[in-house]
This record gives structure tokens, sequence and C-alpha cells, in this order.
């Protein structure tokens, strides 16, 4: 296995989050095994920084909702999306509400962190806060891994908080 700690993500984005003192949380995206770890991580790291227990809002993976989503999340004030696609949706959906801004996260009333760092998140305004995943590297490595019987088997490659506009 190569790849990256799922939970680990989710508590980065949390921590991030309570650390800027946003207090109604929420994650939206699928039930899929590493998504549900990155809820946990962010639901629990939420939980240790005092708040409540963030909502979560289960979309299809190929499921419009994330632009809609808004409606169902009325009172939050920032969302972690499992994976940009639905970063941006969601994002999408704040901008039709009104409620995106251009500008620094400070100045968005909803700030959004999604995963995977699509470029098309650094073409979108504001732009979107992300987690880097060094997809290449994990290749790489599963290649490698596939190819040589030897050795580790289990490959975390790590990933980065990318903070842009967005959140």
């Amino acid at each position: 296995v190569a790849g990256f700690d799922n939970y680990k993500a989710g508590v980065a984005v949390a921590k991030h989050l309570v650390a800027q003192g946003r207090k109604q949380l929420a994650f939206i995206g699928g039930d899929d095994p590493r998504g549900t770890r990155r809820w946990f991580g962010f639901r629990d790291e939420a939980l240790a920084g005092g708040l409540a227990e963030p909502r979560r809002l289960i979309l299809d993976r190929k499921d419009s909702g994330s632009v809609a989503a808004h409606a169902r999340l009325p009172d939050v004030d920032a969302v972690f999306a499992a994976n940009d696609a639905h970063a941006i949706g969601f994002m999408s959906g704040l901008r039709k509400a009104g409620l995106l801004r251009d500008g620094p996260a400070s100045a968005q009333p909803v700030a959004v962190i999604g995963l995977g760092d699509l470029e098309m998140g650094q073409l979108i305004s504001p732009t979107l806060s992300t987690i880097s995943v060094h997809g290449d590297a994990i290749g790489r490595t599963a290649a490698t891994l596939t190819l040589e019987r030897g050795g580790e088997r289990r490959v975390d490659l790590g990933f980065e908080l990318v903070l842009r506009d967005s959140g």
C-alpha cells in the first residue's frame, strides 16, 4: 500500500479551522472507507478542540448535490470536503447564495477546504485550500511495491495542507 494517512488529513484540517476560530464545522463527501477515515480524524480533532460534533453530509460520488449542500448546512462556518470536486461544487453553491467573497480566507463567511489539489482549485476565485497528496509519488511507489516483493509493504508518503483563499 502506498498513500497517505486519511485520518491525519482530517485532523490537520480540523486543527487549522479551529485555530482560525471557526465554530460550526461540517464534512461533505462519500461514506467510502477513505472518506470515512477523513471524517473520523476531522470529527475527533474538532471535539478535542472543544467544538460540538461537526455535521456530516453524505453525497454520492457523482452527485451534483455538493452545489446545493449549503442549503442543508445553513449554519456552518467551515466545510471540509472529502475531495476537491465536492469542495468546488460547494463553493459554487455558496457563490449562487451570495456567501462567497473574493479575498483572503479571513473574509470568507464559510471556509472551504478540499482534498486532492486539483489544478481547477487554483483557477477559481477564491482559490481553493486543499490537502495535496503527492499522487505521482504514490503511483511510482505503488509500482515499485508491485514489482519488488521485499521490504516495507506499507508506505506513507504524507500530505500537505495547502492554504489558499477559500479557507
